[in-house]
């Protein structure tokens, strides 16, 4: 939980122990499948969702036709294939884009969108998002960094992959440039992670050290780190989500499907409420808990009798002296006869 004053993202108010912005993230999962991306919306919107995260990938001209690229699929391990291949089936043309994004905008979502270019950042701009986020492979693009920390929308730095050193020059970058609002999101490693290399702490400590917004990109297969980092106190929230039943994929493993999305929203939403305050507050005039005890005869008691632990013994209900005031009231002598077994009360001393 950042110290910063809270500030605005679109509607939604984030920082300084506002609930979490959760943001589900359809990326360009859907690939060719454009019926299934308005669905994807639909059925997000459905499930109570107020902010839309997608992204503006494009153009394949951003990845040279060399080098290969890794990526988890469930019950068949690390897949391995030419990166400009895995780029290219996920490329969705700008104006198609603009048309998904323009309808999820249409109908109320605020959007939040990943550019990878200046051309993606321009439709960002056109379609009104909230916030422009620099994806984790772009946090060493000064002209990217620099043109979407001018454009006065909150920026969301995703840090996956990147050294202290990358993340600190794309914030000084950022804050140099005019950023509104910096998010510097932690991005820990995909499957097959172990909760181990997670260092959810980092996170937070980002935040902190940077004097910026913290958040969480989720590559967990399944919603825990959502829970964990919610506990901690996050500022925003990201996961990948697909349709039910999407084929294995880069980023699938970890993606959401798109029917849990509504559940898991109720408990982000319950862990954050559980968080509560820093201190008891109890309502004035609230009744004596019932196990509160007071002072007892352990004997039949003479007047006279001064107040010892010899003489006394301590029960619940607090029918009589509270125990809290044993100071005040031992070696005090007794005024009136107390019979044993019965609560000494303020008549008696």
């Amino acid at each position: 939980m950042s110290n910063k004053p809270a500030t605005r993202i679109g509607r939604n108010l984030i920082g300084n122990g506002a609930s979490p912005l959760f943001l589900p993230d359809i990326d360009v999962y859907f690939k060719h499948d454009i019926q299934g991306a308005y669905y994807l919306v639909d059925a997000l919107i459905d499930a109570g969702i107020t902010t839309l995260k997608g992204a503006l990938l494009h153009n394949s001209e951003i990845c040279l036709p060399v080098g290969e690229v890794g990526y988890f699929v469930p019950e068949e391990g690390i897949r391995r294939e030419r990166y400009r291949d895995v780029i290219e089936r996920h490329i969705v043309p700008l104006d198609t884009l603009r048309r998904i994004y323009g309808d999820a905008r249409d109908k109320g979502l605020e959007l939040v969108l990943s550019v990878y270019d200046d051309e993606g950042l321009e439709l960002a701009i056109e379609l009104d998002s909230v916030a422009v986020k620099i994806p984790s492979s772009n946090i060493v693009h000064a002209p990217l960094i620099r043109n979407a920390a001018s454009t006065g929308r909150t920026l969301i730095l995703d840090t996956g992959r990147s050294t202290m050193g990358e993340i600190e020059r794309a914030v000084m970058w950022a804050k140099a440039s005019g950023a509104n609002a910096i998010i510097i999101q932690h991005s820990p490693p995909g499957p097959p992670a172990p909760p181990s290399d997670f260092n959810l702490n980092m996170m937070i400590e980002m935040g902190r050290k940077h004097d910026c917004f913290d958040g969480l990109s989720d590559h967990y297969r399944g919603i825990e780190m959502l829970l964990a980092a919610t506990a901690l106190g996050v500022d925003v929230l990201e996961k990948g989500v697909c349709l039910d039943n999407t084929k294995p994929d880069i980023d699938i493993a970890h993606a959401l499907p798109v029917s849990q999305v509504a559940d898991t929203m109720q408990k982000i939403e319950a862990i954050y409420q559980a968080l509560g305050n820093t201190e008891r507050i109890l309502p004035e005039g609230r009744p004596i808990p019932p196990d509160r005890m007071c002072l007892v005869a352990k004997e039949d008691l003479e007047a006279g009798t001064r107040i010892s632990r010899e003489k006394v013994r301590f029960a619940f209900p607090q029918e009589g002296l509270p125990v809290e005031q044993w100071d005040e009231y031992v070696d005090k002598p007794l005024l009136k006869f107390v019979k044993a077994g019965e609560a000494i009360t303020v008549e008696h001393v």
